[in-house]
């Protein structure tokens, strides 16, 4: 199982190899590996830091990152969104509330401000699921 706070749900669909450090790649590349290798994977959404986090150099503790105010406000739209709770999804589940809650504009009020945004091809692989 693989613990992902509701933002993280939208990065691995757009994630290409890329990240703040090489350790966070190297993590990246693991869980992102699992995602799409094993059918019905489940993940476990957690409303605080998860599995991509322990390798994140902004990561301060637990439940405390050096962004934290921008990344819970990225996390609460999501949640709001998709109208997640902190339980236990399949990844297919998730993958398909993407599909059903987000458009364009509801992409653009969630990752505009986030400086991976115009930087990958979220926008792209989250509107053509």
């Amino acid at each position: 199982m693989i613990k992902l706070r509701p933002h993280h749900i939208m990065c691995f669909q757009g994630y290409e190899g890329k990240g703040y450090s090489q350790d966070f790649i190297d993590n990246m590349d693991n869980i992102y590996r699992d995602l799409k290798e094993k059918d019905n994977l489940k993940i476990k959404i957690v409303f605080s830091t998860d599995d991509v986090c322990g390798s994140c150099p902004n990561k301060i503790s637990d439940n405390n990152c050096g962004c934290n105010e921008k990344v819970m406000a990225i996390d609460n739209k999501v949640i709001r969104v998709l109208k997640l709770k902190q339980k236990i999804y399949t990844y297919n589940e998730l993958v398909n509330k993407l599909r059903l809650n987000i458009n364009e504009g509801v992409m653009k009020d969630i990752c505009g401000q986030c400086v991976w945004y115009e930087n990958s091809k979220c926008k792209t692989s989250i509107l053509s699921l």
